[in-house]
């Protein structure tokens, strides 16, 4: 779904024509409804390749999902992974976590094909409990037609690992400066659902 995506934004952008009007979800629930993902003005939910009950999602233009939006003016995909309960503690130390992904290992794990020799770490940020790394992955991208450069933002919501990866177009790359905005706008828009006590009712004589 992505590749058909990335080839209808790239005839968007050669005709200026937008496809007919239907409504593309602008926000899921994940993680059995303990977060809820919001996307950014501009782009929806791709409700045929994302995996919800997986709490895997993947955002783009709501243009290339058929939605009436108009372009954004920053253009990028982004996907989000939530982990499973209490995932969230690898960030109890946000220093340790930027540490190891800087390593052979961690560059292992960044890499689409396992291979730390394909990543080049340009820069990293971590602070108030997330972590945040803008990479060179010279491997096959995760879907054809998408840049090598990569933002990705670790982050702990509702107690669980949240995951988030920006890329722009092969031949329309993301700078550092829109690739980071569009992460932070992604990231924004995932919060924990508040847990509502239900009162219990009072007792009454018999």
């Amino acid at each position: 779904m992505i590749r058909a995506t990335v080839a209808l934004l790239g005839v968007l952008a050669i005709t200026g024509c937008t496809p007919a009007t239907i409504s593309p979800s602008r926000s899921v629930s994940l993680a059995q409804g303990e977060i809820v993902a919001t996307s950014p003005v501009g782009y929806c939910i791709d409700d045929v390749a994302s995996q919800p009950a997986r709490d895997f999602v993947i955002l783009a233009p709501c243009v290339t999902l058929g939605g009436g939006d108009a372009i954004p003016r920053v253009i990028g995909f982004a996907t989000v992974q939530v982990g499973p309960a209490d995932s969230g503690a690898i960030l109890a130390d946000e220093l340790a976590l930027r540490d190891y992904l800087i390593s052979d290992a961690g560059t292992a794990l960044l890499s689409q094909e396992g291979d730390a020799e394909r990543v080049d770490v340009l820069s990293t940020q971590a602070f108030n409990g997330q972590v945040m790394i803008h990479f060179i992955d010279t491997g096959a991208p995760p879907s054809a037609g998408l840049q090598n450069e990569e933002w990705r933002a670790f982050t702990t919501i509702g107690g669980r690992l949240v995951t988030i990866g920006v890329r722009g177009l092969g031949a329309a790359p993301l700078a550092d400066g829109p690739g980071a905005t569009l992460l932070k706008r992604v990231l924004a828009g995932i919060k924990a659902v508040p847990i509502v006590e239900v009162a219990a009712p009072p007792a009454t004589d018999v």
